[in-house]
Formats: C-alpha cells, structure tokens, sequence
C-alpha cells in the first residue's frame, strides 16, 4: 500500500512538475515575445526619432538660407530704390536748360559763344 500511495504521489509531483515546466516555457516564451516585441517597438521608434531630428534640422537649414536670402534681398532692395531716386532727380535736373549747359561745359568741354574755357591742371596728391 505504501508502494501505491507512492507512485500516486510521484505520478501526481511528476504532473505538478509537468504543469510547472510548462508554464515555465510559457513564461519563457511570452517573455521573449516581449522581448522581441519591445526591441521592434525601440528600432521604429529610433529610426523615427533620426527621421523627426534630420527632417528638422534640414528644415531649419533651408529657413536659415532663406533668411540670409531675404536679408540680401531687402539690402539690394533698398540699394535699387536709392539708386531709383537718384535717377529720378537726375531725370528733373535733366529737364532744366542751365544743368545741361552746365554738364555739355564740364564734360564736353562745350562753350558759349564768345567764351573761352581754361583748364587747370589737376593738383598731384605727392
């Protein structure tokens, strides 16, 4: 009888162990899941976060270029607009007899009649 009890007793640990191995490698198995599932979710997550940092950066880069663009820009803006003026003024100036005399006189070296024009010689920076 004691022999009986004992092979229950052992067939009963040997099914507890059993169960236990298994859940065991169930465990085991679950967690390596996890595992992979967690390194899969960290390489898309990286490879997300390089995209986000280059997008931005390259953005970043293009938005300071276009400034530097537009700052010249402005800069040239502003040099066309006094040089606009400038010959808007010249164009009035133009329209007045005395100041084309006094442009065909100096440049052209042009006279009234009767006149007679000197030039002096240009002092030398020694």
């Amino acid at each position: 009888m004691h022999d009986q009890r004992r092979e229950t007793f052992e067939r009963l640990a040997s099914k507890y162990a059993r169960e236990q191995e298994l859940l065991q490698e169930q465990k085991r198995r679950r967690r390596k899941g996890l595992v992979r599932r967690m390194s899969i979710f960290a390489v898309l997550m990286t490879a997300g976060l390089i995209f986000t940092v280059y997008t931005l950066f390259s953005q970043h880069s293009t938005m300071q270029q276009q400034e530097n663009e537009q700052a010249e820009l402005t800069q040239q803006l502003a040099e066309l607009e006094q040089e606009e003026l400038a010959l808007r003024e010249e164009k009035e100036l133009l329209q007045d007899y005395d100041y084309i005399a006094e442009i065909a006189r100096r440049d052209y070296f042009l006279s009234k009649p009767g006149e007679t024009l000197f030039q002096l010689p240009q002092a030398s920076s020694d």
